[in-house]
């Protein structure tokens, strides 16, 4: 018995010992007093479930769409400096059918809130970035070394360099970041680079220090790799 019956059952005891007309009161009082009691009881339970609804709203709304989920992915990898391949998606965790994710890569594509997200097609699979985090050359650099085509990473990385810049390629730039190539493999891919038609623009040259360069002709002479190499290594130390 709680207490409200408790208290009820002691008005009801003690009553019959009173006038008629205080017996009356006191049934009223106990009737207001349920009504009070029970209104408060049917409020708090509305206001419960109020609250309950709310919160079910609220996880629908933050409910995310296979689009979403697939470009938050993507958002976050690039943060960290790492392009997706698409072949990921189709694995566990994510298991998505190809035709499934054909046709979530197209609501991407079609939708101006995915605009950062960017594909770079590879010769053995496609690699998504977003620009907001990740630049395109790198992102194609990435791709390259993902790839495991090393005498191209160099040429490419080489040639965008003497473009951009304009300025030689550093040699030992290759075994930082994105590359990570120990000093046998770069070797190697010079040597390959050296005698393939499709590197014949990459040349070699090194400051009076020894420090290796390479530069493409495509976009300046020997000469002028040779002096900008000299100046980055020797002559703007002694010229400070």
């Amino acid at each position: 018995m709680n207490e409200f019956d408790k208290a009820e059952q002691f008005a009801s005891d003690t009553a019959g010992e009173l006038p008629a007309e205080s017996q009356n009161d006191i049934a009223e009082d106990i009737n207001l007093n349920r009504r009070r009691l029970f209104g408060a009881i049917d409020k708090d339970s509305g206001a419960i479930q109020s609250e309950i609804d709310a919160a079910e709203q609220a996880l629908a709304e933050q409910s995310l769409s296979p689009a979403q989920v697939i470009a938050d992915f993507i958002r976050q990898s690039s943060l960290g400096g790492n392009i997706v391949a698409h072949s990921i998606f189709l694995a566990p965790p994510y298991s998505v059918s190809a035709d499934d994710l054909a046709e979530i890569f197209a609501q991407i594509n079609a939708d101006e809130a995915y605009a950062d997200i960017t594909v770079n097609i590879g010769d053995n699979d496609s690699y998504y970035f977003s620009t907001e985090s990740i630049s395109v050359n790198y992102a194609n650099m990435c791709v390259l070394v993902i790839e495991k085509n090393i005498c191209k990473t160099i040429a490419e990385a080489v040639r965008f360099e003497c473009k951009t810049y304009p300025r030689p390629y550093k040699v030992s730039m290759l075994t930082h970041s994105p590359y990570y190539f120990d000093q046998q493999q770069i070797d190697a891919a010079i040597i390959v680079i050296d005698s393939h038609p499709d590197y014949a623009d990459i040349r070699k040259v090194e400051a009076s220090n020894d420090e290796p360069y390479l530069f493409s002709e495509r976009f300046m002479s020997y000469g002028k790799a040779y002096g900008l190499c000299e100046w980055l290594e020797v002559e703007q130390h002694q010229n400070p």
